[in-house]
Formats: structure tokens, sequence, C-alpha cells
């Protein structure tokens, strides 16, 4: 990697799984597994609306392949912002961060099952490029984490990134948002008591206490190193940060469990205390119809999707950085795991006269 991209590095300090870790602590499971997408792709091509009537809930497109939604279902991104925009600036000197952490949550209430879709930051799509007064005449193949750099606020950062995530998987329509900044970071550990951690594996490259097999209450500097640490590995590639941000959600999760049972009001005291931190179209009521939806439907667990990770210089900057370019065949089949999709032949985009 150029090693300008170190003095970037406070410019891409992951969330730290903020978002995450608080979503799936109110929705109160988590089920410890990384359920990844077979890369080979099922045969759907039987699957066709002729045998029964399928009402159309939506279209998705995949490539050259149409599918239709065969029953509705509820999506909501949730989205975790570093510290590297000027989200105070007003007008032309508003700058929205990147959208570091990604995570879809598919809620099918006619199935009764939910799942969750993790992104990687770095994938490769049409990004549009929304201007400060909220308007958008232009888009270009950028990091997805970029999405939210565009419009003139908060609320506009996070549609416009809505709007990212939702082209790149196909057109599928996403039902709401909840994005959290950098500063609630230090909250989530101290809520806690400290994050504690046996180490499956030496990750001694983010921090020397942190050796195969020590158990370690980590410090809001440790947790923080643990989260957003990537330059200064020697695998620097998201997808090795996305898999210690896992690590810390697994110990994170216990912990906040213990903490429920000794105070009934700990989930809300700490929804109240990220608040100021958080923008959001979903109100807490929703929040509380989807904690009781999870603990009534099956868990499909977690999905990310297979794709190859190169170097390039699309953001233009003249410097070097990670590009995250999905396998088709993965993102067919991951979509057909988390979603009532129905085959419906090949899709041609119509050309201009």
């Amino acid at each position: 990697m150029n090693s300008n991209k170190k003095a970037q590095a406070i410019c891409e300090i992951a969330l730290a799984m903020v978002v995450i870790i608080f979503v799936y602590f109110l929705l109160r499971y988590w089920e410890k597994r990384d359920v990844r997408a077979d890369v080979q792709q099922e045969d759907t091509s039987s699957q066709t609306v002729g045998e029964a009537q399928i009402n159309n809930y939506g279209t998705v497109i995949l490539e050259q392949r149409k599918y239709l939604l065969s029953h509705p279902v509820k999506t909501y991104l949730f989205i975790g912002t570093d510290i590297s925009g000027n989200e105070e600036g007003v007008g032309e000197e508003y700058r929205g961060a990147m959208a570091d952490v990604l995570l879809l949550l598919v809620v099918d209430e006619e199935e009764q099952f939910y799942g969750f879709l993790q992104l990687n930051r770095d994938t490769i799509t049409r990004v549009p490029l929304m201007q400060t007064d909220g308007t958008t005449n232009a888009s270009a193949d950028l990091q997805l984490c970029t999405a939210h750099w565009y419009g003139g606020n908060k609320k506009e950062s996070c549609e416009n990134t809505v709007t990212a995530v939702s082209e790149m998987l196909g057109g599928i329509s996403i039902d709401g948002y909840y994005a959290l900044s950098m500063e609630a970071m230090e909250k989530l550990n101290q809520a806690v008591g400290g994050v504690t951690i046996t180490f499956p594996a030496d990750l001694t490259e983010v921090d020397t206490a942190m050796k195969e097999g020590v158990t370690l209450t980590l410090t809001d500097e440790q947790a923080e190193k643990l989260l957003h640490a990537r330059y200064e590995m020697s695998d620097d590639r998201n997808s090795k940060r996305m898999d210690r941000q896992r690590l810390f959600l697994d110990a994170f999760l216990q912990q906040a469990k213990e903490r429920q049972a000794e105070n009934s009001n700990f989930i809300i005291e700490l929804y109240d205390s990220l608040h100021p931190y958080a923008t959001e179209d979903i109100n807490i009521n929703e929040l509380t119809r989807l904690i009781r939806q999870m603990e009534a439907y099956t868990s499909k667990g977690v999905y990310t999707i297979d794709g190859e990770a190169r170097i390039g210089q699309r953001l233009g900057d003249g410097l070097d950085h990670w590009e995250f370019y999905m396998d088709e065949g993965s993102l067919d089949s991951t979509m057909n795991a988390l979603f009532p999709l129905v085959y419906e032949g090949v899709w041609e985009e119509e050309s201009e006269e």
C-alpha cells in the first residue's frame, strides 16, 4: 500500500461496529455464524411466474436477471460513520463523513424470519453525486462508503447512502435508516464496563496485549484500535476489519445481555444515551416492534457478499485505495437467500430511440 495512506487513517476510522452492536443488542439475538452465500449460482430458471399468480411487490434486477418479490418484506439500513467530514457545516461548508459500517436488516413477516447483510464499505458501485441543495444530476462508480459524503446535511447524506445501497442490490426498496457517528464509541464500551474478549488468534499487530488465548477487558483506546485498525496491519483489507468487528460484537452482546438481566431499563437507557449521536427515520416504536418480531421469528444469521479486493485510484486523489468488486454469482445467491425472489426472465435495458 502507498505509505501516504497512513496519513489518511484518521479520515477512515471505522465506527467500531457501533451501529451493528446497537442494533443487534436491541434485537436481542446474535447467531454466532457468518453465513457466506455459495458463489455457485443455483439454477433459478425453473422458478417462473406461470404456475401460480404472483403479485408484484417490487422488481429486482441482478445483472441481466429480472426477479419479482413474491410478497412484501421490510428492510432497514444501519450506518456507522467516521469523523472524516464536516457535518456541522452549513450549505457549501457541509461535508458528510464516510459510511464505514453498513448493515441491512431484512424482515420477512410472511415467512417469519429475519437476516442481515453486512456490506463491504469498499464495494465499487454507482454512487449518486448529490449536491448540497439536495439535487442529483450525476453519478460515478466509487467506493460505497463515499455515498455519505454527498448532500447538504446529515439526513440527505443518509438518503444518498440508502439510494446507493438500493441500486447496488438491484433496486430493492429500503424502508428506513439509522446512523450513528464515531462519537458514540466510548459510550458503548463504557456501557458494559469494558468489553472482555478471549482472543482466538494473535492480534498483537493491533495491540501488544492482544495475544492468542489471552482474556482482556478493553479500554476505550483498545476497543477503538481493535475495531478501526487497518492501515497499520500487514493485511489491511476491510474484510479483515469486518472480522474483528464481529469478534468484538460477540463479546459485547453477551455482556449487554447480562446488564439487561440486572437492569430492565438498560436497553432504553442505552438508546437514550446514543440519541444525540444518531440520524434516523426509525423511531423507538418501530424499534420496539422489530424487537418483538426478532423474539418470535427465525434468524437466518449474517450474510456477506464474496468478491475481490484490488488496489485502485477511483477516488482521483492520486493515492492508492482498496476497491472491492462483488462476485455477481454471490450477489445473486445472497439476494435469493434473503428475499422471496421469483425469477421472471432475462432483463434487457430499453434503448433510447
